[in-house]
């Protein structure tokens, strides 16, 4: 047995309390003198060994209820040893929803302990219990709950998906063996559709063992595709199963773009950037350019371009700001305010080209980003073995694996026995 609070079994000290008071109450009787005694019997008398005995119980008692008390609140725990497995396999769920991959743990026994490679490592159960998961688990936060296991080594079977592998490789103390399966269940997925003007655009994403890439098309309204009543769903009718994707309305990008006369160079560099944008993402993006001693609009535009000396604004949308540092390392860069970022030097033809000012700006546009929160969940790309694998450390001596069992009710219910013994002895005794 352990205490999670050993510190408190200090205050047992307290049952020193009950034995002082028991003490103290046992004077000797007082001696009153009286004319004869003749007639008083010498015997023994049943009824004051009665009362003794009694005040030893009744002593007792309290001490028992204190020490229960003390001992509650240093939270007792009560471990056993646990024989541990020579194997524990760990599947993913979406592999231990295919049959013939969990027949070959029938092949090999019934008594294989098969758990599940998500948080909390269940045991599966059958197929009723696992369920399609939205995202791809951590691995090597998983890695870290394998450590618990009473095994001796693990056997992981997995997709192996490149997006399940955050952070820094970990150290585990558990011999782990990661095995890749390659599902081959590369497919194509409606993720959402695009709407301008009268057109829908429908977007799509693949993604196999070597790379996830997006497709759109136009499309029609008609048997395959009909829109919801609300008009905020598309619904696909040849996807099996059905399948309904959100519909966004796409309004042309609105730019802002303040400048003062030294610096309209880069404002016609700025300027050609967002009209290659413009056609790279076949939608339009509407440029008003203004000197910088003109007011801005809250209501003016999306992102607001700054190329002056003069003092930022405030301004309510994305802020784009001239602010020249010879040591950034990109020529836009994010700065530590939201929806602010920093041209760092000026442009000219040649920093326009190697360091990207196009992509840099559809950075800060941050176009279509519900697209790229879809296409994570459909990301299917793989690693290898090796990559997913988790640095083994040896130790000299294993820890022995222990179970825990929390006695605490159980003392609760002895606490309440003796409460309800005292209070009737004390009764009894008028103490």
């Amino acid at each position: 047995m352990s205490f999670a609070h050993p510190s408190y079994l200090w205050a047992l000290l307290g049952l020193l309390v009950p034995i002082a008071i028991h003490l103290w109450s046992k004077k000797e009787a007082k001696t009153i003198k009286i004319g004869s005694v003749q007639l008083l019997s010498e015997s023994k008398s049943k009824q004051s060994s009665s009362i003794q005995l009694n005040e030893l119980w009744l002593l007792l008692l309290r001490m028992g209820i204190i020490s229960l008390l003390v001992v509650l609140m240093a939270k007792p725990q009560w471990h056993s040893k646990i024989s541990n497995s020579k194997v524990t396999y760990v599947v993913e769920p979406e592999l231990a929803q295919n049959a013939d991959f969990m027949s070959q743990f029938i092949e090999k026994g019934n008594d294989q302990e098969i758990r599940l490679l998500q948080k909390g490592l269940p045991l599966n159960e059958g197929e009723e219990q696992v369920t399609k998961l939205k995202a791809v688990q951590d691995y090597w936060a998983l890695a870290s709950e394998m450590e618990e296991l009473p095994t001796d080594s693990i056997v992981v079977f997995t997709n192996g998906f490149a997006s399940g592998l955050k952070g820094a490789r970990p150290e585990s103390k558990q011999n782990i063996n990661w095995i890749v399966i390659d599902s081959a269940l590369s497919k194509e997925t409606p993720l959402l559709a695009y709407k301008r003007e009268n057109e829908l655009q429908l977007y799509t994403g693949w993604s196999g063992a070597g790379e996830t890439k997006v497709n759109s098309r136009k499309i029609t309204l008609g048997e395959d595709f009909t829109l919801s009543s609300g008009g905020d769903s598309l619904v696909i009718s040849k996807h099996e199963p059905v399948k309904k994707v959100p519909v966004i309305v796409q309004n042309p990008i609105e730019i802002a773009l303040f400048y003062t006369d030294s610096l309209q160079q880069d404002k016609r560099y700025i300027e050609a950037s967002l009209k290659a944008l413009s056609i790279y993402l076949n939608r339009e993006i509407n440029v008003t350019s203004k000197l910088d001693s003109e007011e801005i609009s809250k209501n003016d535009a999306d992102v607001v371009i700054w190329l002056s000396n003069k003092p930022q604004p405030e301004a309510a949308q994305k802020l784009l700001v001239l602010r020249e540092d010879a040591l950034a390392q990109s020529i836009i860069v994010t700065a530590e305010e939201d929806a602010i970022f920093y041209l760092t030097k000026r442009i000219t033809s040649e920093n326009a080209v190697l360091e990207r000012v196009t992509e840099k700006l559809l950075d800060v546009l941050e176009v279509n980003s519900e697209l790229q929160e879809l296409l994570i969940q459909v990301d299917k790309r793989s690693v290898a073995a090796s990559e997913i694998q988790t640095n083994y450390v040896a130790v000299k001596s294993k820890e022995k694996q222990l179970a825990s069992f929390n006695v605490n009710p159980y003392l609760w219910v002895i606490l309440l026995v003796l409460l309800l013994v005292e209070r009737f002895v004390a009764h009894k005794r008028k103490q």
